[in-house]
């Protein structure tokens, strides 16, 4: 039964990717969203049993492999953390399925999409189920290549073939850092298995130079994984492909995979306090950077993104103080207010005939009322504020941070970022719904709500942003203990939250039409430097693609594939065989005063040679 949550969305996959031209678009929906939603019922009888339980489950399927220095069979592993994760994957992708059939209506590849979407959840299925670190790698580079194909779904579109590829060589990165973790784990503790691995008497004899390496590669995997400051640069571009896909990747799938493998080689990093630090200090800048981007961005996913890519800052940042409970409900709660937002803001984008630019948006309030509440509960979820989901974690982590580091940049960038926020959710919901449009009367007359399949998943998310954050908190976080900390502390995230909404809603009030042409020309520079995002494309393509460019154009292309291959390789033996072949053609004229001459020849050599 176990095995069933793993197999059967690769079975759905299949089906409508194989037969779908044979089933339809409505055959191919309906298998793909009923599979889903049955493994939704099994994922939340495992965290009935496992995680309220406290048990453990190991399946064991065959030996994989077994060589004279390693074993390491096939099977799933489900803990606490497993479940988890599983109610957070098959809970959003089910609701993705079944926007996706809105949304993608009167699309002629909506099977392949459907397709596409099944693959992905399997292959996040299979890494979360691991039973070892080699399965969990296959799920790991599964996610990865279906990133690819659905960011680049619309493949005539040259910027999503532009996003589609970055996807894939950033994650190259994180995914070389995951490899030599591997290595290293096997090459000091002789077992890449869960079980054996955290294991406490197999760390005695582990310096902690070694554990450092270790957690480096591990932090390097997720770094690149979950989009972390300096890796981050594919995430924004992920949003050419369909909004559904947005949702998936950034809500439960590919960008918590990191945050699931720090959690999951928890036992490893606590071993290493130096590993630990910088797990913290790397999610404190993400989720900075992240949220003074979010400022001044204009693409309303775009905003949204790193909005994302910030909360995975706090996910990171928690998991660096060894509150990996704490990271994983706030892991479990953003993920339904993010699904949220994104399939929200499909809505709207989806109403508005794909246009993004919140600048050429405005009074949808009353055209899509629906849209709006979505996005208000999501952003004041997204926020931290009282009582909504998001507030029971992010304001528990700075909480937990203000414990510990009360006076270190860590905490100071965190409360940064919860400010900035704020401020940037509510000016994304002012252009958006408040402020006068500015596109022509003609784009607003045919602007609706979508079909019930487009609405009803925006209903539930509503919902599960509401109170799963109120009701989770008790399962999930039975074994932190409280932060000692003033009640003035405490209410201190939640402060900087209104004072950043306020703070969004006085420029409104002042400049309706646009604060951006009030700011002086210091304020303008500043402006323009996080609106390109600090630069960060232009110094990576500058300083980090060029010059590999280079070094593989001229020292791998030119010097090796066509002078030293093209010269001893196959190409120049056979070059050279053909000419020694045409040569000694020369000799074969058919001519018997010739072979005589030759055989003369020969036989006088050897005779002077005897």
């Amino acid at each position: 039964m176990y095995s069933l949550i793993v197999t059967l969305p690769l079975l759905s996959a299949l089906l409508a990717g194989a037969f779908g031209r044979f089933i339809g678009e409505r055959g191919s929906v309906l298998i793909t969203t009923g599979i889903l939603i049955l493994c939704l019922i099994l994922s939340i009888l495992f965290y009935v049993e496992v995680h309220l339980e406290c048990s453990t489950v190991e399946v064991l399927w065959w030996s994989w492999f077994d060589t004279g220095f390693l074993h390491n069979p096939l099977g799933l592993y489900f803990d606490e953390i497993t479940v988890t994760m599983l109610v957070v994957v098959t809970s959003i992708s089910a609701l993705v399925h079944l926007y996706s059939s809105a949304y993608m209506k009167g699309d002629p590849h909506l099977p392949r999409f459907m397709s596409y979407l099944s693959l992905f959840t399997f292959f996040m299925l299979l890494l979360i189920t691991s039973h070892n670190l080699p399965q969990l790698f296959i799920g790991w580079e599964g996610v990865g290549l279906c990133s690819y194909l659905l960011i680049n779904f619309w493949f005539t579109r040259i910027q999503a073939n532009k996003a589609a590829i970055k996807a894939m060589l950033v994650n190259r990165v994180g995914d070389v850092g995951l490899i030599l973790a591997m290595i290293l784990i096997w090459l000091t503790f002789g077992t890449l298995e869960f079980g054996a691995l955290f294991s406490s008497s197999i760390f005695q004899w582990v310096t902690d130079q070694t554990l450092f390496f270790i957690c480096l590669f591990l932090l390097i995997g997720a770094i690149g994984k979950s989009a972390q400051l300096g890796l981050h640069t594919w995430l924004p571009d992920a949003m050419e492909g369909p909004t559904p896909v947005s949702a998936l990747i950034h809500a439960a799938t590919m960008v918590t995979a990191g945050v699931f493998l720090v959690i999951r080689t928890s036992p490893l990093f606590e071993l290493t306090s130096y590993g630990l630090l910088l797990t913290a200090i790397v999610g404190s800048f993400t989720a900075f950077f992240a949220a003074t981007i979010g400022l001044a961005q204009n693409d309303l996913k775009k905003v949204i993104a790193y909005s994302t890519c910030s909360q995975l800052g706090y996910m990171i940042m928690i998991c660096g103080l060894s509150h990996y409970s704490a990271g994983l409900f706030h892991l479990f709660n953003h993920a339904f207010f993010k699904a949220l937002l994104f399939l929200s803001a499909g809505s709207v984008i989806h109403a508005l005939m794909d246009e993004q630019d919140i600048r050429k948006m405005g009074s949808l309030l009353h055209l899509t009322p629906i849209s709006y509440i979505a996005i208000m509960i999501g952003s004041i979820s997204l926020m931290g504020l009282p009582f909504l989901t998001g507030f029971y974690s992010k304001d528990l982590i700075l909480e937990l941070i203000m414990d510990k580091m009360y006076l270190s940049f860590v905490l100071w960038l965190g409360l940064l970022a919860a400010f900035f926020t704020a401020f940037y959710s509510f000016r994304l919901i002012f252009w958006t719904f408040l402020y006068q449009p500015i596109s022509s009367r003609h784009v607003f007359q045919k602007v609706h709500e979508g079909s019930w399949n487009l609405i009803l998943p925006l209903f539930l998310l509503i919902i599960a942003s509401l109170v799963l954050g109120y009701f989770f908190q008790f399962s999930m976080l039975k074994d932190l203990p409280s932060p000692m900390i003033t009640s003035m502390s405490k209410w201190t995230p939640t402060t900087l939250s209104v004072l950043g909404g306020s703070f969004a809603l006085l420029l409104f009030l002042t400049f309706r039409v646009g604060w951006k042409g009030y700011l002086s020309k210091m304020g303008m520079v500043i402006y323009s430097f996080i609106n390109a995002a600090w630069h960060f494309n232009f110094v990576i393509n500058h300083f980090f693609v060029r010059p590999l460019w280079a070094i593989g154009l001229m020292t791998t292309y030119n010097r090796i594939d066509r002078q030293f291959l093209e010269h001893f390789g196959p190409e120049g033996v056979l070059t050279r065989l053909t000419f020694i072949s045409s040569k000694n053609n020369l000799f074969q004229s058919g001519q018997l005063m010739n072979y005589i001459l030759v055989f003369a020849f020969f036989l006088t050599v050897y005779l002077y040679l005897a």
